[in-house]
Order: structure tokens, then sequence, then C-alpha cells
């Protein structure tokens, strides 16, 4: 056996679709075996390999071992020359296995090799090559001080960058998302992954080892790889940091001296906790930079109304400022909370949940007005001009900062986008179709022909790059049946990072791509859309929540005659108020379902009727359908219909 591939799976089956219909493609007429090892994943990954994939040999964990243990698992089994270590988000050229292996032939110091990386625009991931972690690496990669000065071989040393993109040469780090080594090798480095390591730095570890045995690392840009959750996407929250920072440190104590690793132990402490705060802070910022400019919009609105109101309309005494400091910050918070509930803060942005927002808003900061000692009430007309003057200046003003670049959100009225397929004519057909069952599936242009004539279609695949620029495109689906995997890298990268790219395999039911190395993956998929999966719906559902158990508690003394078992009705409204119990949840089921979770419900999706139980078919369905088709007033009508019976 020439090439052994491993390819380890958790949750990512139409990823994996991909990459194993990539591989065998690649394998051609060398003699290689692939090995699954999937850890316990939950959306029917196994039994899609089993259908799709039968010459594969699959290892079906029943939990999570982790990335080191679950490749050490297939390494005990392989019987290749070569080891290709693979994730499951990688899709590889045709011709990546005969050039990999016709290298590592040639070149038997060579102990591991690693492709050059591109992302799901076709663009080049830093990645691809490392240095070891010197005290000076760690600390500008922990600290994120190497981004600031990504072109300096010392600063970004890290990613290696005094050896170019398109240069082949030996690295010190190879990625693990897709390493081919020698068996011999692997074997006189001390074996294949060191298990210590649960998730990342377990690639360092054994390419060090690889070195210390006397072999090299060749970094070979003359082949291609897509990764599409490539290293950028693991999020820079204080969880990765911690992870990535004590899998360094781990690599630190069983390589260095224990002098050189308390130092450095101290150093990479010091920048999980900088890394922490900066991460911190973009998130924040990144999350309310618009909330806190309509808070400081509305402010300044609700100011100058107040100052006009006093000094040009009623000619009065001006408001004390402890009255001002008193009231301004509750009505700015008010109007935000009622934004933010609203969904003004969504994606898409629509200006209608802004308006709502805003009325509501008003609304209750009246009820609350109402609700104030005489000396802060000053006037009821100064909130409503403000709720009125503040809604038309934030649309306005949300419109011409998008427009200058200035807020980025996802305007409601451009979607769908625009896309085009690559593929024959009956390929078109069949993919369109699926297409169309699609949510928030983009609007089809029409076909490029994958050969050099148009055949029909809009342009040849030549013509691909100015019929988009000209046509205002925004997405290339192509269709692998009569299109090679290599023709769709050469187009990716011809035509840049300006569009977004999907692959669509023949017969299969989703679409798999990447907007860029920044984000985790992009997916269109016929399988069931859950409303439930939605996080505008879940915090709508626990607002629906902790309003009717408000609501309960207040009228409890009238309800004590409606509700059977009132003491224990009184108990659920206080575990449904503090979050640990929902009122309406899923019918309870004696083997798992894939549904989105929520909390654990009072009753059950449906209409209560005494001295019946519906059988486990009637339950699935019903909490399907609820999942699906949830809305607050769905729980609202429930509570509705069957308070009566909230108590038993």
């Amino acid at each position: 056996m020439k090439v052994s591939v491993i390819i380890v799976n958790y949750n990512v089956k139409y990823f994996l679709e991909v990459c194993l219909h990539s591989v065998l493609r690649a394998a051609g007429v060398l003699p290689v075996e692939v090995i699954v090892v999937d850890n316990n994943s939950s959306d029917d990954s196994c039994a899609m390999v089993r259908e799709r994939f039968p010459q594969v040999q699959l290892v079906g964990n029943t939990d999570n071992k982790g990335f080191s243990k679950a490749n050490n698992q297939a390494v005990s089994i392989a019987r290749g020359e070569y080891i290709l270590f693979l994730n499951p988000d990688t899709v590889m050229p045709e011709d990546f296995l005969q050039r990999t292996v016709a290298y590592m032939d040639t070149h038997p110091d060579a102990g591991a090799l690693g492709p050059r990386i591109i992302d799901g625009k076709g663009q080049f991931a830093p990645d691809s090559k490392k240095s070891f972690p010197s005290l000076s690496v760690a600390i500008f990669k922990t600290t994120g001080i190497n981004k600031l000065f990504a072109k300096s071989p010392y600063i970004n040393k890290y990613y290696a960058v005094h050896i170019s993109e398109r240069e082949t040469a030996e690295v010190d780090v190879l990625s693990g998302c897709c390493m081919l080594v020698r068996s011999k090798a692997m074997t006189v480095a001390g074996g294949p992954f060191d298990e210590d390591y649960f998730m990342y730095c377990e690639d360092v570890d054994l390419s060090y080892r690889i070195q210390k045995a006397g072999y090299k690392n060749i970094y070979f840009p003359e082949v291609d790889l897509i990764h599409y959750k490539g290293e950028s996407t693991r999020k820079m929250t204080l969880s990765y940091v911690r992870i990535f920072n004590e899998a360094l440190v781990t690599f630190v104590k069983k390589h260095y001296t224990k002098q050189q690793a308390g130092l450095f132990i101290m150093f990479i402490n010091a920048g999980i906790v900088l890394r922490a705060i900066l991460g911190t802070m973009k998130r924040a910022m990144k999350i309310l930079h618009m909330p806190l400019f309509d808070a400081l919009i509305l402010l300044v609105t609700l100011w100058g109304i107040k100052e006009f109101w006093v000094t040009e309309v009623k000619n009065i005494a001006p408001i004390q400022a402890a009255v001002v400091y008193a009231t301004f910050p509750a009505y700015i918070a008010l109007w935000l909370l009622s934004l933010y509930f609203n969904g003004a803060y969504d994606q898409p942005y629509r200006a209608l949940k802004v308006t709502r927002g805003m009325i509501f808003g008003t609304i209750i900061i009246l009820a609350y007005y109402g609700l104030l000692p005489p000396e802060y009430r000053y006037s009821r007309a100064i909130i409503i001009f403000t709720g009125f003057a503040g809604t038309v200046i934030l649309l306005g003003l949300h419109e011409l900062l998008y427009r200058m670049g200035i807020l980025r959100y996802i305007p409601y009225d451009t979607l769908p986008r625009k896309a085009v397929i690559v593929a024959d004519e009956s390929a078109y057909k069949q993919t369109a179709d699926v297409l169309r069952q699609v949510n928030y599936a983009p609007e089809l242009s029409g076909r490029i022909s994958p050969g050099k004539g148009k055949h029909g279609a809009l342009a040849s695949l030549s013509e691909m790059k100015q019929l988009l620029y000209v046509t205002n495109i925004n997405e290339v689906i192509f269709c692998i049946n009569g299109l090679t995997y290599t023709d769709v890298f050469r187009q990716m990268q011809l035509c840049g990072r300006d569009y977004e790219y999907k692959i669509h395999l023949p017969g299969g039911q989703s679409f798999v791509g990447s907007n860029s190395s920044a984000t985790s993956g992009d997916l269109y998929t016929i399988d069931r859309r859950f409303n439930l999966s939605d996080f505008a719906q879940l915090r709508n559902k626990r607002m629906v929540d902790i309003a009717s158990s408000i609501i309960f508690l207040i009228l409890f003394p009238a309800m004590l005659f409606l509700v059977r078992k009132p003491v224990t009705f009184l108990l659920r409204c206080f575990q449904v108020l503090f979050g640990r119990k929902t009122w309406i949840g899923y019918a309870p089921l004696p083997s798992a379902t894939l549904l989105p979770r929520i909390r654990t419900g009072i009753m059950y999706p449906c209409n209560i009727l005494p001295d019946y139980e519906p059988t486990d078919e009637v339950k699935a369905n019903i909490n399907m359908v609820y999942a699906q088709q949830y809305t607050p007033g769905t729980d609202a009508n429930l509570l509705f219909k069957n308070f009566r019976h909230l108590g038993n």
C-alpha cells in the first residue's frame, strides 16, 4: 500500500462528503486506502460514509477521543508507506497525491510534506508553514503582535514569512490539516501524534520530532489544498486562547529544558491574559458598536429636544441637572433594550425593526415616567418628540453610514444574492432543482459551460471572470460533474476574493464552501431548517418565558382558583423566570433527536387533553413541527389554551 489517508471527523458530514470525493478522485491508479475515524458525530456522518463511500474504512467511536487519539487509532491499522493526515474540511485537486508522493519518493530525506493551503476564496493561508515556538515567536503569537507586523521575518516568524508562498523549502512546522508523513520517519521519530494533546500543537510536536530524527519537513507549494476552516477561523475567545496556550505549554515542557520552560510558561500566561483582554474588547466592540452609536444619537436628540422645549416652547426654568442625570440614562437604556428585543440589531437589518423598537420603547418609557416621583416628571412631550425624531434620525444615519462603509450590516433588501452554476446542461438542471429547495439560496442568473464553448450557456469557463464582473454576480457554484477540482482551484484563484464559491457533488444535497479563512465554513443544504436554531427566536422564546412568568406571579391570587395544583404552579413560575426551565419544551422521547437544544419544558408543544398521552411517533412529529415553525405566538397561544394545567 502506497498511501493511507486518515481523516478524523466530527459533525461536518457535508464537508467530509466533498473531501472524500476529492481524495478518491486524486487516488487515481495509486494504491491508496482511506480511513475515516468518526468521533461520535450526531449528524449521520457514519451513515453517509457507508452509503456514499463503501470502499472507505470507517472507525466509529462512541465518544469524542480528540484529534490525536483518533488519528492514532487509524495509524494502528494503516498499511501505507506514507500516511496522509487530512482534515475533513479540505478539498484536493486530482494531481495532489501523484505529485506529493513523487516528491517524497525522490527525496528520501523528506520526513513530512505539506501543501500550499488556500481558503474558501482561493486566498493563501499563512498557516501552511510555521516555525517552532521559540520564546520570541511564542510571545508575538500569543499576544497577537505578529498580526501587526505580518511581513516582518522576525516578528511574524511563527508563519515563516522568510519563505515565500511559492517557494519549495524546508520549514520547521507543517499544518496538521494536511500532512503527508513517511511511515518510517514517523516510527523513528517515536510514533504518530502525542495523545497528551487533545487539540492544537500536535502538528508542532510531530514536526519537531521528525526533524530531531534527522528528516526534513518540506513546504511544497507546487500543489494547493482548500482548507475551509483555517487557523484564523478559531475565534480569539478566552477558551481558544487558553486551550491553545495549554497545548503550547505541553510542548515546551516536553521539549525544552526546565529553565527555558519556566521562563516560557511565564510569558505564555502573560500572553493569555493580554490576548483575552484584547479579544474580549474586540468582540465587544464588534457587537456593541451599533448600539453604542444609537445610544449617543438618542442622548444628543433627547438633550436637544429638552433644551428646545424648555427655552423655546415653554420658556420655563431649566430642568435640574440631578433630574436629568437620574432619568436620561434610564430612558436611553429602555430605548436600546426595546430596539434589541425587537431585532433591530439582528441580521439582515430592517428599518421596520428599528421603527417598531422605538415605538415600543417610547410606550414603555411613558409608562415608566408615570411611576416616577413628581419632581422627576418634567414633560411627556419631550419623550414623545424624542421617540419620533430619534426614529427618523437613526434610520437616516444608519443608511448614510452604511453607504459610507462605517456601519456594517446586511440590508434586508440585498437578499438574495445572484449566482451562476458551472455545469453542463443536464447537471445544471439537477443542481438548480436542489438549490430551489434550500432556504435563503441565491437567485440563479444562469449557467456557465465547463468546456471551451458556450453550448447555450451565459459564457464558457474561460470567460467567467469577465462575466462575473460585468453582471455583478456574487456567487459561483461549481458542479463537479464534467468539471475537475483542478479547474475549480484555478478559477477561484483567477477570479479572486470578490466572489463566494460553493462546490456541489452530482447527486448531492448540499453546497459546500466558505467566504474566507475568517469564516468557519459556509453551507447550503436541503436539510430541515429550524426556527429554534436562530438566536433571535431563542431570545424571543426567553422573553415570552420571562414576561409570562411575571404576569402569572402578579395575577397569582386570582389564578389560585383557576390553576390546578397552584403551589406547584407557583414553583414553576420561579423555575421559568430564573431560566431553569421553559414553559413549552420538547415532548420526552426514549431516544435522542437532532433538534436545537432548549431548556426542559413544563409542558409539551401541544394542547393538553387529560387522560390522553400521545404516542412516541406523534410526540416526535410535534417536536419537529415546533422546532421548525416556532414563533413567540406559538408559546403564547399554548399558554393561553392550557394555563389550567401548568401546575400538573
